[in-house]
Protein backbone atom coordinates (compact mmCIF):
# COMPACT_ATOMS: atom_id res chain seq x y z
CA UNK A 1 0.00 0.00 0.00
CA UNK A 2 1.23 3.23 -1.34
CA UNK A 3 1.08 6.13 1.89
CA UNK A 4 0.21 9.29 0.41
CA UNK A 5 1.72 12.63 1.80
CA UNK A 6 0.00 15.56 1.37
CA UNK A 7 2.93 18.56 0.58
CA UNK A 8 2.91 21.25 -1.68
CA UNK A 9 4.98 20.76 -4.66
CA UNK A 10 5.58 17.40 -4.38
CA UNK A 11 6.06 14.90 -6.90
CA UNK A 12 5.13 11.33 -5.53
CA UNK A 13 7.55 8.88 -5.47
CA UNK A 14 7.01 5.57 -8.43
CA UNK A 15 7.98 2.32 -8.49
CA UNK A 16 11.03 3.69 -10.42
CA UNK A 17 11.79 7.31 -9.62
CA UNK A 18 12.83 8.66 -6.48
CA UNK A 19 9.56 11.51 -4.67
CA UNK A 20 10.44 15.23 -5.95
CA UNK A 21 10.57 18.80 -5.40
CA UNK A 22 8.35 19.97 -8.26
CA UNK A 23 7.94 24.13 -7.74
CA UNK A 24 6.51 26.91 -10.61
CA UNK A 25 8.59 30.00 -10.27
CA UNK A 26 7.44 33.18 -9.97
CA UNK A 27 7.65 34.93 -13.24
CA UNK A 28 9.68 37.93 -11.53
CA UNK A 29 12.46 35.37 -10.47
CA UNK A 30 12.79 33.10 -13.83
CA UNK A 31 16.21 35.46 -14.60
CA UNK A 32 17.58 34.54 -11.30
CA UNK A 33 16.67 30.97 -11.22
CA UNK A 34 17.20 30.57 -14.98
CA UNK A 35 14.33 28.47 -15.61
CA UNK A 36 10.49 28.42 -15.33
CA UNK A 37 10.47 25.15 -13.11
CA UNK A 38 12.56 23.71 -10.53
CA UNK A 39 12.57 19.95 -9.84
CA UNK A 40 14.83 18.40 -7.33
CA UNK A 41 15.11 14.76 -6.57
CA UNK A 42 14.37 14.03 -2.64
CA UNK A 43 16.53 10.38 -3.32
CA UNK A 44 14.26 8.66 -1.42
CA UNK A 45 10.67 6.88 -1.50
CA UNK A 46 10.44 6.24 1.86
CA UNK A 47 7.42 8.26 3.34
CA UNK A 48 9.15 8.91 6.71
CA UNK A 49 12.48 10.13 5.06
CA UNK A 50 10.25 11.81 2.06
CA UNK A 51 9.03 14.51 4.43
CA UNK A 52 12.85 15.44 6.03
CA UNK A 53 14.01 16.02 2.79
CA UNK A 54 11.28 18.22 1.60
CA UNK A 55 11.34 19.95 4.23
CA UNK A 56 14.97 21.22 3.81
CA UNK A 57 14.14 21.21 -0.20
CA UNK A 58 11.28 23.65 0.08
CA UNK A 59 13.61 25.95 2.90
CA UNK A 60 15.99 26.13 0.42
CA UNK A 61 14.03 27.24 -2.64
CA UNK A 62 12.29 29.79 -0.19
CA UNK A 63 15.37 31.02 1.13
CA UNK A 64 16.88 31.02 -3.11
CA UNK A 65 13.75 32.87 -3.63
CA UNK A 66 14.40 35.57 -0.48
CA UNK A 67 17.90 35.67 -1.04
CA UNK A 68 18.44 36.12 -5.15
CA UNK A 69 15.87 39.34 -5.06
CA UNK A 70 18.80 41.30 -3.69
CA UNK A 71 20.98 40.15 -6.34
CA UNK A 72 21.69 43.76 -8.91
CA UNK A 73 20.24 42.83 -12.19
CA UNK A 74 23.71 43.27 -14.11
CA UNK A 75 24.89 40.36 -11.96
CA UNK A 76 21.92 38.68 -13.14
CA UNK A 77 22.63 39.11 -16.42
CA UNK A 78 25.87 38.63 -16.56
CA UNK A 79 25.54 35.05 -15.03
CA UNK A 80 23.15 34.45 -17.43
CA UNK A 81 24.69 35.16 -20.32
CA UNK A 82 27.89 33.73 -18.89
CA UNK A 83 26.31 30.02 -18.30
CA UNK A 84 25.14 30.13 -21.98
CA UNK A 85 28.69 31.53 -23.26
CA UNK A 86 30.38 28.63 -21.73
CA UNK A 87 27.99 25.95 -22.49
CA UNK A 88 28.24 26.45 -26.33
CA UNK A 89 32.15 26.91 -25.51
CA UNK A 90 31.89 30.55 -26.38
CA UNK A 91 34.16 31.17 -23.25
CA UNK A 92 35.42 30.32 -19.95
CA UNK A 93 34.89 30.42 -16.32
CA UNK A 94 37.44 32.96 -16.21
CA UNK A 95 36.34 35.40 -19.04
CA UNK A 96 35.36 38.84 -17.58
CA UNK A 97 33.98 40.01 -21.35
CA UNK A 98 31.70 38.09 -23.84
CA UNK A 99 32.21 39.74 -27.13
CA UNK A 100 31.61 41.93 -29.16
CA UNK A 101 32.64 39.85 -32.16
CA UNK A 102 33.57 41.40 -35.37
CA UNK A 103 31.76 39.80 -38.53
CA UNK A 104 34.41 40.56 -41.04
CA UNK A 105 37.35 39.92 -38.84
CA UNK A 106 35.96 36.57 -36.82
CA UNK A 107 33.88 35.21 -39.53
CA UNK A 108 33.83 31.67 -37.70
CA UNK A 109 33.31 33.13 -34.37
CA UNK A 110 30.92 35.04 -35.16
CA UNK A 111 28.95 31.84 -36.85
CA UNK A 112 29.29 30.00 -33.64
CA UNK A 113 27.55 32.84 -31.71
CA UNK A 114 24.51 33.01 -34.58
CA UNK A 115 24.08 28.91 -34.26
CA UNK A 116 24.51 29.41 -30.41
CA UNK A 117 21.53 32.21 -30.07
CA UNK A 118 19.40 30.00 -32.24
CA UNK A 119 19.95 26.99 -29.94
CA UNK A 120 18.99 29.43 -27.23
CA UNK A 121 15.88 30.62 -28.52
CA UNK A 122 14.62 27.25 -28.98
CA UNK A 123 14.34 27.08 -25.48
CA UNK A 124 12.14 29.79 -25.25
CA UNK A 125 8.57 29.56 -24.26
CA UNK A 126 5.76 31.12 -26.45
CA UNK A 127 5.27 33.59 -23.90
CA UNK A 128 8.71 34.69 -24.34
CA UNK A 129 8.88 34.30 -27.54
CA UNK A 130 6.11 36.63 -28.42
CA UNK A 131 7.80 39.75 -26.22
CA UNK A 132 9.41 42.78 -28.26
CA UNK A 133 12.92 43.38 -27.70
CA UNK A 134 11.75 46.71 -27.24
CA UNK A 135 9.42 46.14 -24.28
CA UNK A 136 12.64 44.52 -22.06
CA UNK A 137 11.69 41.27 -21.81
CA UNK A 138 12.85 39.18 -18.39
CA UNK A 139 16.98 38.52 -19.60
CA UNK A 140 17.14 35.13 -20.99
CA UNK A 141 20.73 33.51 -22.92
CA UNK A 142 18.93 34.16 -26.04
CA UNK A 143 18.79 38.24 -25.55
CA UNK A 144 21.84 38.06 -24.01
CA UNK A 145 23.88 36.20 -26.26
CA UNK A 146 22.63 38.52 -28.99
CA UNK A 147 23.37 41.24 -27.30
CA UNK A 148 27.46 40.03 -26.35
CA UNK A 149 27.86 39.74 -30.24
CA UNK A 150 27.04 42.66 -31.08
CA UNK A 151 27.90 44.71 -28.44
CA UNK A 152 29.85 42.87 -26.09
CA UNK A 153 28.89 42.38 -22.40
CA UNK A 154 31.24 43.11 -19.26
CA UNK A 155 31.20 41.67 -16.19
CA UNK A 156 30.00 43.93 -13.85
CA UNK A 157 31.67 45.00 -10.38
CA UNK A 158 31.44 42.57 -8.21
CA UNK A 159 29.36 43.89 -5.16
CA UNK A 160 29.25 42.50 -1.38
CA UNK A 161 25.96 41.51 -2.25
CA UNK A 162 26.97 39.73 -5.05
CA UNK A 163 30.04 38.12 -3.17
CA UNK A 164 27.52 36.61 -0.32
CA UNK A 165 25.04 35.19 -2.27
CA UNK A 166 27.47 33.70 -4.43
CA UNK A 167 29.18 32.15 -1.20
CA UNK A 168 25.40 31.54 -0.18
CA UNK A 169 24.60 29.99 -3.51
CA UNK A 170 27.42 27.24 -2.81
CA UNK A 171 26.15 26.19 0.45
CA UNK A 172 22.01 25.83 -0.28
CA UNK A 173 22.29 22.15 0.09
CA UNK A 174 23.90 22.15 3.36
CA UNK A 175 21.25 21.37 6.25
CA UNK A 176 22.85 24.37 8.16
CA UNK A 177 21.79 26.89 5.75
CA UNK A 178 19.61 28.75 7.75
CA UNK A 179 22.06 29.67 9.78
CA UNK A 180 24.87 30.10 7.33
CA UNK A 181 22.55 32.96 5.83
CA UNK A 182 22.23 34.35 8.71
CA UNK A 183 25.75 35.09 9.94
CA UNK A 184 26.61 36.24 5.94
CA UNK A 185 23.44 38.77 6.54
CA UNK A 186 25.26 39.88 9.84
CA UNK A 187 28.81 40.96 8.30
CA UNK A 188 27.01 42.27 5.32
CA UNK A 189 24.35 45.20 7.24
CA UNK A 190 27.59 45.71 9.73
CA UNK A 191 29.87 46.34 7.04
CA UNK A 192 27.67 48.65 5.39
CA UNK A 193 26.57 50.51 8.32
CA UNK A 194 29.98 50.54 9.44
CA UNK A 195 31.46 52.20 6.29
CA UNK A 196 27.95 53.91 5.48
CA UNK A 197 28.18 52.75 2.15
CA UNK A 198 25.08 50.21 0.41
CA UNK A 199 26.23 47.37 -0.96
CA UNK A 200 30.20 48.57 -2.08
CA UNK A 201 31.93 47.02 -4.78
CA UNK A 202 34.99 44.64 -3.18
CA UNK A 203 37.56 46.34 -5.19
CA UNK A 204 36.92 49.48 -3.61
CA UNK A 205 37.03 48.04 0.13
CA UNK A 206 40.15 49.49 1.78
CA UNK A 207 42.01 48.64 5.00
CA UNK A 208 40.08 51.67 6.89
CA UNK A 209 36.80 49.99 5.57
CA UNK A 210 38.15 46.67 7.73
CA UNK A 211 38.91 48.10 10.57
CA UNK A 212 36.18 50.85 10.96
CA UNK A 213 34.35 47.43 10.84
CA UNK A 214 36.37 45.36 13.54
CA UNK A 215 35.64 48.58 15.66
CA UNK A 216 32.06 48.78 14.98
CA UNK A 217 31.86 45.41 16.24
CA UNK A 218 33.97 46.18 19.37
CA UNK A 219 32.18 49.34 19.86
CA UNK A 220 28.68 47.46 20.42
CA UNK A 221 30.41 45.50 23.35
CA UNK A 222 30.35 42.24 21.82
CA UNK A 223 33.20 39.79 23.16
CA UNK A 224 36.20 39.21 21.51
CA UNK A 225 34.92 35.11 20.33
CA UNK A 226 32.06 37.00 18.27
CA UNK A 227 34.12 39.82 16.60
CA UNK A 228 36.54 37.10 15.69
CA UNK A 229 33.69 34.91 14.75
CA UNK A 230 32.24 38.35 12.33
CA UNK A 231 36.03 38.72 10.79
CA UNK A 232 36.35 34.73 10.08
CA UNK A 233 32.83 34.92 8.10
CA UNK A 234 34.00 37.97 6.21
CA UNK A 235 36.95 36.30 5.19
CA UNK A 236 35.29 33.54 4.28
CA UNK A 237 32.79 34.92 1.76
CA UNK A 238 35.66 36.88 0.22
CA UNK A 239 37.71 34.30 -0.09
CA UNK A 240 35.26 32.61 -2.10
CA UNK A 241 34.73 35.09 -3.99
CA UNK A 242 38.11 36.02 -5.02
CA UNK A 243 37.83 32.96 -6.59
CA UNK A 244 34.42 32.28 -7.81
CA UNK A 245 34.62 35.99 -9.83
CA UNK A 246 38.44 35.57 -10.75
CA UNK A 247 39.40 38.90 -8.96
CA UNK A 248 43.03 39.16 -10.69
CA UNK A 249 45.49 41.03 -8.27
CA UNK A 250 43.05 41.91 -5.68
CA UNK A 251 44.54 41.96 -1.93
CA UNK A 252 40.97 40.83 0.68
CA UNK A 253 41.84 43.93 2.97
CA UNK A 254 40.19 42.08 5.64
CA UNK A 255 42.84 39.43 5.34
CA UNK A 256 45.19 39.40 8.07
CA UNK A 257 43.61 42.63 10.08
CA UNK A 258 44.54 42.42 13.76
CA UNK A 259 41.50 41.85 16.37
CA UNK A 260 41.05 43.46 19.60
CA UNK A 261 42.90 41.66 22.52
CA UNK A 262 42.47 41.09 26.31
CA UNK A 263 43.94 38.83 28.88
CA UNK A 264 41.32 36.51 28.55
CA UNK A 265 38.76 37.19 30.47
CA UNK A 266 38.09 41.37 29.61
CA UNK A 267 34.96 41.78 27.84
CA UNK A 268 33.85 38.16 27.98
CA UNK A 269 31.58 36.50 30.94
CA UNK A 270 32.46 33.21 31.47
CA UNK A 271 29.70 30.48 32.32
CA UNK A 272 29.30 29.21 35.33
CA UNK A 273 28.76 25.28 36.11
CA UNK A 274 25.29 24.83 37.91
CA UNK A 275 25.95 23.31 41.33
CA UNK A 276 23.80 20.21 42.51
CA UNK A 277 21.92 23.06 44.83
CA UNK A 278 21.24 24.98 41.90
CA UNK A 279 19.66 21.28 40.13
CA UNK A 280 17.41 21.00 43.42
CA UNK A 281 16.15 24.53 43.51
CA UNK A 282 14.99 24.09 39.59
CA UNK A 283 13.17 20.97 40.37
CA UNK A 284 10.03 22.20 41.53
CA UNK A 285 9.53 25.20 38.85
CA UNK A 286 9.66 22.26 36.03
CA UNK A 287 6.28 21.17 36.67
CA UNK A 288 5.05 24.80 35.68
CA UNK A 289 6.44 24.39 32.11
CA UNK A 290 4.86 22.74 29.33
CA UNK A 291 6.31 18.86 29.10
CA UNK A 292 8.36 19.59 26.10
CA UNK A 293 10.53 21.76 27.78
CA UNK A 294 10.96 20.21 31.09
CA UNK A 295 11.94 16.89 28.87
CA UNK A 296 14.50 19.06 26.88
CA UNK A 297 16.18 19.73 30.17
CA UNK A 298 16.43 16.45 31.18
CA UNK A 299 17.87 15.59 28.16
CA UNK A 300 20.45 18.49 28.13
CA UNK A 301 21.37 17.58 31.41
CA UNK A 302 22.50 14.25 30.92
CA UNK A 303 23.59 14.66 27.19
CA UNK A 304 25.17 17.79 26.90
CA UNK A 305 23.37 18.37 23.76
CA UNK A 306 21.86 22.12 23.54
CA UNK A 307 18.59 23.37 23.04
CA UNK A 308 18.61 23.57 19.57
CA UNK A 309 20.05 20.20 18.63
CA UNK A 310 17.52 18.81 21.21
CA UNK A 311 14.31 20.69 19.77
CA UNK A 312 14.12 18.97 16.22
CA UNK A 313 14.62 15.65 17.44
CA UNK A 314 12.73 12.79 15.58
CA UNK A 315 11.51 9.61 16.51
CA UNK A 316 13.71 8.10 14.30
CA UNK A 317 16.81 9.86 15.73
CA UNK A 318 15.56 7.82 19.52
CA UNK A 319 17.13 4.14 19.72
CA UNK A 320 15.35 3.00 22.99
CA UNK A 321 15.58 -0.68 22.06
CA UNK A 322 19.26 -0.70 21.12
CA UNK A 323 21.55 -2.56 23.46
CA UNK A 324 22.70 0.71 24.75
CA UNK A 325 19.57 3.28 24.18
CA UNK A 326 20.45 6.26 22.82
CA UNK A 327 19.79 8.75 20.47
CA UNK A 328 21.39 10.20 17.48
CA UNK A 329 22.18 14.29 16.75
CA UNK A 330 22.08 14.89 13.74
CA UNK A 331 20.75 17.81 11.48
CA UNK A 332 17.88 17.35 9.78
CA UNK A 333 14.85 19.03 8.42
CA UNK A 334 13.60 20.84 11.47
CA UNK A 335 16.99 21.66 13.35
CA UNK A 336 20.51 22.00 12.57
CA UNK A 337 23.43 21.69 14.59
CA UNK A 338 26.00 24.32 16.15
CA UNK A 339 28.36 23.44 13.90
CA UNK A 340 28.29 21.06 10.55
CA UNK A 341 30.97 18.75 12.44
CA UNK A 342 29.09 17.60 15.79
CA UNK A 343 26.98 14.79 14.32
CA UNK A 344 27.41 11.67 17.14
CA UNK A 345 25.47 9.63 19.02
CA UNK A 346 25.13 9.76 22.93
CA UNK A 347 24.20 7.28 25.35
CA UNK A 348 20.83 7.66 27.46
CA UNK A 349 21.39 6.98 31.15
CA UNK A 350 19.55 7.36 34.33
CA UNK A 351 16.58 9.96 34.04
CA UNK A 352 17.53 10.63 30.67
CA UNK A 353 16.30 7.64 29.46
CA UNK A 354 13.07 7.00 32.15
CA UNK A 355 12.03 10.34 30.38
CA UNK A 356 12.42 9.18 26.83
CA UNK A 357 10.63 5.80 27.80
CA UNK A 358 7.57 7.22 29.12
CA UNK A 359 7.19 9.82 26.30
CA UNK A 360 7.33 7.14 24.02
CA UNK A 361 4.61 5.48 25.52
CA UNK A 362 2.76 8.22 26.22
CA UNK A 363 2.98 9.50 22.75
CA UNK A 364 3.17 6.58 21.02
CA UNK A 365 5.57 6.62 17.91
CA UNK A 366 3.56 5.90 15.27
CA UNK A 367 5.93 7.73 12.28
CA UNK A 368 9.76 7.91 13.13
CA UNK A 369 9.78 11.65 10.91
CA UNK A 370 7.21 12.78 13.82
CA UNK A 371 8.92 15.23 16.26
CA UNK A 372 10.03 14.44 19.81
CA UNK A 373 9.45 17.47 21.08
CA UNK A 374 6.62 18.85 18.39
CA UNK A 375 6.08 22.55 20.22
CA UNK A 376 9.80 23.55 19.57
CA UNK A 377 10.47 21.45 16.48
CA UNK A 378 8.39 23.68 14.05
CA UNK A 379 10.32 26.95 15.37
CA UNK A 380 13.12 28.42 12.56
CA UNK A 381 15.50 28.27 15.66
CA UNK A 382 15.62 27.58 19.67
CA UNK A 383 14.60 31.46 21.21
CA UNK A 384 11.05 30.37 22.38
CA UNK A 385 12.37 27.41 23.98
CA UNK A 386 15.61 29.39 25.61
CA UNK A 387 12.99 31.90 27.43
CA UNK A 388 10.85 29.21 28.81
CA UNK A 389 14.10 27.55 30.39
CA UNK A 390 15.40 31.05 31.28
CA UNK A 391 12.13 31.81 32.57
CA UNK A 392 12.31 28.61 34.95
CA UNK A 393 15.44 29.37 35.80
CA UNK A 394 14.70 33.05 36.86
CA UNK A 395 12.05 31.39 39.18
CA UNK A 396 14.27 28.97 40.89
CA UNK A 397 16.86 31.70 41.58
CA UNK A 398 19.47 30.20 39.82
CA UNK A 399 19.69 32.25 37.01
CA UNK A 400 22.55 34.88 35.98
CA UNK A 401 22.92 36.97 33.08
CA UNK A 402 25.37 35.63 30.39
CA UNK A 403 27.18 33.07 34.07
CA UNK A 404 24.22 30.46 34.91
CA UNK A 405 22.13 29.84 31.67
CA UNK A 406 20.74 26.70 30.27
CA UNK A 407 23.98 26.13 28.36
CA UNK A 408 25.53 26.11 31.74
CA UNK A 409 24.01 22.46 31.78
CA UNK A 410 26.73 21.49 28.95
CA UNK A 411 29.62 22.79 30.58
CA UNK A 412 28.54 21.11 34.35
CA UNK A 413 28.42 17.57 32.45
CA UNK A 414 31.52 18.18 30.81
CA UNK A 415 33.42 19.21 34.21
CA UNK A 416 32.15 16.24 35.56
CA UNK A 417 33.28 13.94 32.46
CA UNK A 418 36.98 15.37 32.69
CA UNK A 419 37.00 13.47 36.14
CA UNK A 420 35.68 10.20 34.61
CA UNK A 421 36.47 9.80 30.85
CA UNK A 422 39.67 9.97 28.64
CA UNK A 423 39.74 13.19 26.45
CA UNK A 424 38.76 11.47 23.50
CA UNK A 425 35.80 9.51 25.04
CA UNK A 426 34.80 13.53 25.65
CA UNK A 427 35.08 14.60 22.52
CA UNK A 428 32.83 11.96 21.12
CA UNK A 429 29.52 12.52 23.33
CA UNK A 430 30.23 16.23 22.99
CA UNK A 431 30.74 16.19 18.90
CA UNK A 432 33.65 18.92 19.35
CA UNK A 433 35.36 16.05 17.43
CA UNK A 434 35.94 12.20 17.47
CA UNK A 435 38.73 10.92 19.11
CA UNK A 436 41.84 9.80 17.01
CA UNK A 437 39.88 10.77 13.89
CA UNK A 438 36.81 12.28 11.99
CA UNK A 439 33.78 12.24 12.78
CA UNK A 440 33.14 8.59 11.30
CA UNK A 441 35.43 6.34 14.32
CA UNK A 442 32.46 6.79 16.87
CA UNK A 443 29.91 5.27 14.73
CA UNK A 444 29.58 1.53 13.66
CA UNK A 445 29.24 -1.95 15.51
CA UNK A 446 32.30 -1.55 17.69
CA UNK A 447 31.49 -0.89 21.70
CA UNK A 448 32.36 2.44 22.14
CA UNK A 449 28.74 3.26 22.34
CA UNK A 450 29.34 1.04 25.67
CA UNK A 451 32.02 2.98 26.93
CA UNK A 452 30.63 5.99 25.96
CA UNK A 453 27.43 5.18 28.32
CA UNK A 454 29.39 3.83 31.30
CA UNK A 455 31.67 6.86 31.39
CA UNK A 456 28.80 8.94 31.46
CA UNK A 457 26.41 6.84 33.87
CA UNK A 458 29.61 7.90 36.07
CA UNK A 459 29.91 11.32 35.49
CA UNK A 460 26.12 11.63 36.15
CA UNK A 461 26.40 9.93 39.29
CA UNK A 462 29.84 12.24 40.60
CA UNK A 463 27.22 15.29 40.11
CA UNK A 464 24.12 13.99 41.80
CA UNK A 465 21.57 14.04 38.93
CA UNK A 466 21.37 10.21 38.16
CA UNK A 467 18.10 10.04 40.30
CA UNK A 468 16.78 13.14 38.81
CA UNK A 469 12.98 13.32 38.85
CA UNK A 470 11.04 12.63 35.90
CA UNK A 471 7.66 13.90 35.65
CA UNK A 472 6.71 14.24 31.92
CA UNK A 473 4.27 11.30 32.45
CA UNK A 474 2.11 13.29 35.15
CA UNK A 475 1.21 16.28 32.89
Amino acid sequence: MRITLDLPHLKPATDTTNAKYRRRVPDHLVAVFGKRNVEWSLKTKDPAKIIEAWEIAHARFEAMAARRTNVSLEQIKWEIVQKAAIEHGLATPRHTQIGPVDFEQEQGRYQAFTNAVLLEAEKLSSQQMKAKLSNSPAPSGFNLLLEAQIKGVKRPPVTLRDASDGYLRDREARATYRDIQKQVGLIVTGIEEAIEQENPVLEALTYEHAYAYRDSLRDKGNAISTIKRRMNTVNAVLHHSRKRFNLKGWDNPFEGIELPQDDGTAGEVKRSSLSLDDIRKTIPHLANMNSDASDIWVLMMFTGAGPNELRGLHWGEVFLDHPVPHVEIRANGSRRLKTGERPRRVPLVGAARRMMQRRAESKGISDPANPVFPRYASKQNSNTLSAVLIKMMKAAEVWEKGRKVPYSLRHTLKNYLRRTAPPNFQLLIFGHGHGEGGSASGYGDDDLLDMQAEYLEEAVRLWGVHEFPVTSDSR
